[in-house]
């Protein structure tokens, strides 16, 4: 490819490139705030985009979301038409009233005495309409304070001491006792008044919590231990209990405990005290039951007690009365700055209804530690470059990588969702940038070294000739990893995937136009002694900026102390890779082997078991609450027991088309219902069908029974039984023909639709207590005529619901296989019913599976195509591959052990970690291949010439970018904290098995020669010649130097900190003099010798190249250099 004119581009318009860049990213990154379409992104609700689209569940369970969304009184259908009809009827008839009534009340001004009526509880005082509103004042207060001075039979304190029973709604704090002992006593009891008084006294509590009606703003009193002993013993103040008061309560719970467990004691004892079989002294107050159902946990006097022991109460719960919502965040922002520890008693766990909002802020807030990694990643790009400027360019091309990457995703794809995890491509990015940095400042460095005099167009033509292509195939394996999830069926990993994929070319492009242009100006600079040197500002930016005024002159005895120290550490690196190959290549082998066994076999990458997702660190208070001590505490238990005890419905659906023709990238967005054409419930043969389909259903295993008249399940059972009625009604005395025993099943089309109308009116008129229609039944369109488009029958299945997948599965299996065997048997017009249930948590469960393996499947064989037209060579990209493989197989078995689950976010960061790790194979893969002549039939040699070009530059790569993931772990955000790990582990792991696996893979059994070598000419495999049965294309002195790849030299990244002029002949002692100098360099050499400072390039075929030898093995892609003379 003949990039000079671009090269020339560069160096002669540096300024003019710069400004362009410039003016394209800038504009990228402002109009998407400037357009009011678009909206900054909120991610008040972080597991949006968590549910699965296109999938065969998803698909019916987003067309039944829409359905049920059609049935709503604003929807395209109604359940019951008759009453729909007759009430559009009525609202036509009374508009005209409606309007004058409205003209009438503007003319009308009416003074009406408003009075505010206290709150007791859940119970309200209404002023009755009939009752004059010259209400006598004394009165009015008698009645207002009939709770505050009690009766004989009621409690002198209880309505004002609390403002009714505590509720969930309220924020709730969790306290144990920091030496694991009992909370009921004297001294923890009075440590949770002393907590409760100075949460009490936060400056912003009195302002945000719920007030007392009986006192002007006072608040209510929390719901605590303290307090209900104080109220059960007639004390004002949680301060003034006494050991005595504690026993009491004692007694009294004990009693009382064994009525609570039996269900004999609730909260409406108080109520109805006549039916109530406790004690009264168990539900004076409701202090018993809430005690034991909201305060106190469930190892709290169990109900396995039978001996009616005390037992030690561990954790307890304290209610604010606060409303949990997001104006309380000022609160809890005070909270956290606060020691929880007080006395013996501390906060472990608390939730205040807050957790998505403040995951939404703390995203933002915790962006500083990657901007402490983005400062290490600085830092070591400007020791590495030697230069403030250039390190400077590269973190703002970063910057605009993202920014263009966030122009295309909300403007060219229109995708208006952006989920929380779109912010982890900043630290690929900063990875992936840093790493181009390296690549082209090393090239360029390695040349002009080199090449000695060169002219900058040349410098810059010969650099980006080897450049382009070495972050080309960088970039486009990483690419293609990130890209390789959009085929995920989750809309939250397709959004990453589009956004982190555009980032990553974004990123390659700037890389080949904005720092190529920054190189030049930084260049010109330091070198030229023109006008410009006299300028003070110039002087200045020399000093920071060029590579002699900053580094070389100052601290020259420095630079070469570190440089001999980094030549033993490299000498001590590869002598360590090559004597010991055997032992890491059977060290790692096994560990990779060990590690597959953990992620394939046991115990396997385990499917999440909880709907919560984890948005925190474990240690934060919200997380606690959620996986540790909500489920220990009564008030919980009922969630749990009906979870446990609530049976998956089974829902057959016709007349609807399980499609979703939503945007797929959108949560929000879930498209519209699409009719079936062919659907029609109405005629004989369909309503024959259906009767037996109930009849077969109701005979199956997975069927169970329910309770209660069943009336619209299976309505068509029920309007059979209705037509069996006598054609004279003998209240009535009306004729109900044709709807009547007359017409006999299955009934007639225009029978059907009319009676049909009568049936359901009449099953919609039945007493809700009886009456549990659900979404069962046939839903009708909203004409004159209506008719019936889309019928649902429902009943309870014998599987409980669970988030075991494999008894999910077992579920699903099972009904959808019956399912399709029935509908063989099914009339045209019934074909294209389907079944559905609640498989929201099934079918994510089966996504992630299917997707990461597909994921990771479709990135190896990508990233395998990469390397082999890359390296040109099947032995070489296959050992490549097998050490890519092994570094996936370990750092999944790293993540298993370390007790992740493949969740949404782990499911991410696995299927990227292909385009982190392939980087270092593929550059010591290239360089193994592209090793001068006389070393590649030694396997060590050869490979002491890869590993010695690309350990250093592939340790700083690995640096970088584990240290951006590294500054993220101490974050308080999971997600960080997850990717931080994930990065750390992925690069030291990637580095290592790429240098110490692949490095004695290639030592023991590398290709020699032309081994495994593609002749694309001849279209065959060179595999004879491993065992040196074929001789590589031989070089003569006076004819120019042949290099089998296309790709000669571009992927040598040695050390920029101490680069070499030559190769150490100690270290090639069968080498030539002039062997281990590059053919550039010895080309340069020979053009200097007659005069000329020129070099070209000559890309062409073999067989078109007359001045070549050939041979019938040779290579069909040849690099010519020659001289130009």
């Amino acid at each position: 490819m003949n990039l000079n004119w671009f090269s020339n581009i560069l160096v002669h318009h540096p300024y003019f490139v710069l400004t362009a860049v410039t003016v394209f990213s800038c504009t990228c990154m402002i109009i998407p705030y400037t357009l009011k379409s678009i909206t900054f992104p909120s991610f008040q609700d972080p597991q949006l985009g968590f549910q699965t689209r296109g999938t065969v569940i998803g698909n019916r369970l987003t067309t039944w979301a829409n359905l049920v969304k059609s049935t709503r009184p604003s929807g395209e259908f109604t359940v019951n038409p008759k009453e729909y009809l007759e009430t559009n009827k009525k609202v036509h008839k009374l508009k005209p009233q409606i309007q004058k009534l409205h003209k009438n009340t503007k003319k009308r001004k009416m003074k009406k005495a408003q009075l505010k009526l206290p709150v007791y509880g859940n119970v309200s005082i209404v002023q009755d309409k009939n009752v004059s509103k010259w209400i006598d004042i004394e009165r009015w207060k008698s009645i207002s304070n009939l709770d505050r001075l009690g009766t004989a039979d009621s409690p002198l304190v209880t309505d004002y001491f609390f403002c009714g029973s505590p509720d969930e709604r309220y924020a709730h704090i969790v306290v144990i006792s920091s030496s694991n002992s009992d909370l009921f006593t004297l001294h923890n009891l009075k440590d949770m008044c002393h907590m409760e008084s100075v949460l009490k006294n936060i400056y912003n509590y009195e302002d945000l919590c719920i007030q007392n009606t009986h006192f002007a703003k006072k608040c209510c009193t929390p719901w605590s231990l303290p307090n209900y002993v104080a109220i059960l013993n007639k004390k004002d103040s949680c301060w003034n209990i006494t050991e005595a008061d504690i026993n009491n309560t004692k007694h009294i719970l004990l009693d009382c405990a064994t009525y609570f467990h039996n269900a004999e004691l609730d909260s409406d004892c108080l109520k109805r005290r006549p039916a109530c079989s406790a004690p009264k002294a168990c539900f004076e107050h409701d202090a018993v039951f809430n005690i034991l159902h909201y305060l106190a946990s469930t190892t709290f006097l169990p109900p396995n007690n039978t001996k009616n022991q005390w037992t030690a109460l561990k954790e307890a719960i304290i209610f604010l009365p606060l409303a949990c919502s997001t104006t309380i965040l000022p609160y809890y922002y005070e909270i956290e700055s606060l020691d929880l520890t007080f006395g013996d008693t501390r906060i472990v766990a608390m939730d205040f209804g807050i957790k998505n909002s403040l995951f939404d802020v703390y995203l933002i807030y915790d962006m500083w530690l990657l901007a402490f990694g983005s400062l290490f990643v600085f830092v070591c790009i400007w020791i590495y470059t030697k230069s403030l400027f250039l390190t400077l360019m590269t973190i703002i091309v970063i910057v605009f990588s993202l920014g263009i990457s966030y122009f295309m995703y909300v403007l060219v794809l229109e995708i208006s969702f952006f989920p929380f995890m779109n912010l982890l491509a900043t630290v690929v990015a900063i990875g992936i940038g840093s790493d181009d940095a390296f690549i082209f400042c090393k090239i360029w460095a390695k040349r002009k070294a080199e090449n000695e005099g060169i002219a900058l167009p040349e410098l810059m033509s010969d650099t980006f000739q080897h450049a382009f292509v070495s972050m080309f195939v960088t970039a486009i394996t990483t690419a293609v990893a990130f890209l390789g999830s959009y085929i995920s069926c989750i809309t939250a990993v397709c959004c990453f995937s589009i956004f982190a994929g555009f980032a990553v070319v974004a990123n390659y492009f700037l890389m080949i136009t904005w720092f190529p242009a920054s190189l030049v100006i930084w260049e010109s600079s330091c070198l030229t002694h023109s006008k410009y040197i006299t300028n003070c500002f110039m002087l200045c930016y020399q000093k920071l900026c060029c590579v002699r005024s900053r580094f070389q002159v100052p601290c020259s005895h420095f630079r070469i102390l570190t440089e001999e120290l980094w030549k033993a550490k490299e000498q001590w690196l590869l002598d360590t890779v090559l004597k010991f190959k055997y032992l890491w290549f059977t060290l790692l082998l096994i560990i990779a082997l060990l590690s597959g066994f953990v992620v394939l076999v046991y115990p396997g990458f385990q499917l999440p078991d909880s709907s919560e997702f984890q948005l925190f660190h474990m240690s934060h208070p919200f997380e606690q609450y959620d996986f540790i001590y909500k489920q220990r505490f009564w008030f919980r238990q009922p969630e749990k027991l009906e979870q446990s005890e609530y049976k998956l419905p089974l829902r057959f659906v016709w007349g609807v088309l399980p499609t979703d023709n939503g945007d797929h990238l959108n949560p929000s967005n879930l498209g519209t219902l699409i009719i079936d054409p062919t659907f029609d419930v109405s005629l004989p043969e369909s309503q024959e069908w259906l009767k037996n389909f109930c009849e077969n259903l109701r005979q199956q295993s997975f069927y169970q029974s329910m309770l209660g008249p069943l009336l619209p399940n299976c309505f068509i059972e029920t309007f059979m039984k209705s037509m069996d009625r006598k054609c004279i009604d003998p209240f009535l005395q009306t004729n109900l023909t044709p709807c009547c025993e007359e017409s006999k099943f299955p009934f007639d089309k225009a029978v059907f639709d009319k009676c049909i109308l009568d049936e359901i009116a009449d099953i919609y008129k039945t007493p809700l207590s009886f009456l549990n229609a659900g979404m069962a039944g046939p839903k009708f369109s909203k004409d004159q005529n209506p008719t019936i488009k889309a019928v649902v029958i429902e009943y309870d299945s014998s599987y409980s619901y669970t988030m075991s997948y494999e008894d999910m599965e077992t579920f699903y299996t099972q009904v959808e296989e019956w399912m399709k065997k029935e509908l063989e048997t099914a009339p045209e017009t019934m074909k294209n019913g389907w079944f559905i249930s609640d498989l929201h948590m099934y079918d994510l469960q089966k996504e992630l599976t299917y997707s990461t393996k597909m994921t990771i499947l479709l990135s190896m064989a990508l990233a395998f195509c990469v390397l082999f037209f890359s390296t040109l060579n099947i032995f070489i990209s296959i050992y490549a591959i097998i050490t890519i493989t092994s570094c996936i197989f370990v750092t999944m078995a790293l993540l298993v052990l370390m007790g992740w689950k493949l969740n949404i976010l782990e499911s991410t960061v696995v299927s990227t970690a292909i385009g982190l790790t392939v980087d270092f194979s593929l550059h010591y893969s290239v360089n193994y291949r592209m090793c001068p002549q006389d070393l590649s039939s030694c396997r060590l040699m050869a490979t002491r010439y890869a590993l010695s070009y690309m350990a250093g530059p592939a340790f700083m790569a690995a640096l970088t970018t584990a240290a951006a993931g590294a500054f993220m772990i101490p974050s308080i955000v999971m997600p960080y904290v997850q990717i931080g790990i994930f990065l750390v582990l992925v690069m030291a792991i990637s580095w290592v098995y790429a240098t110490f696996l692949l490095g004695s893979m290639l030592a023991i059994m590398g290709p020699t020669r032309n081994c495994g070598e593609w002749s694309r000419c001849r279209w065959h495999w060179r595999l004879m010649c491993c065992f040196g049965g074929s001789q590589r294309v031989e070089e003569h002195e006076d004819e120019p130097h042949q290099m089998i790849s296309m790709i000669q030299d571009t992927h040598e990244l040695e050390s920029l900190t101490y680069p070499h002029h030559d190769m150490d002949k100690r270290d090639h002692p069968t080498l030539k003099a002039d062997s281990s100098i590059s053919p550039i360099a010895m080309r340069n050499r020979k053009s200097q010798q007659s005069g000329t400072n020129s070099s070209k390039y000559d890309f062409s075929d073999q067989q078109s190249s007359p001045s070549l030898p050939l041979q019938s093995d040779s290579s069909a892609i040849t690099i010519l250099m020659a001289d130009d003379n």
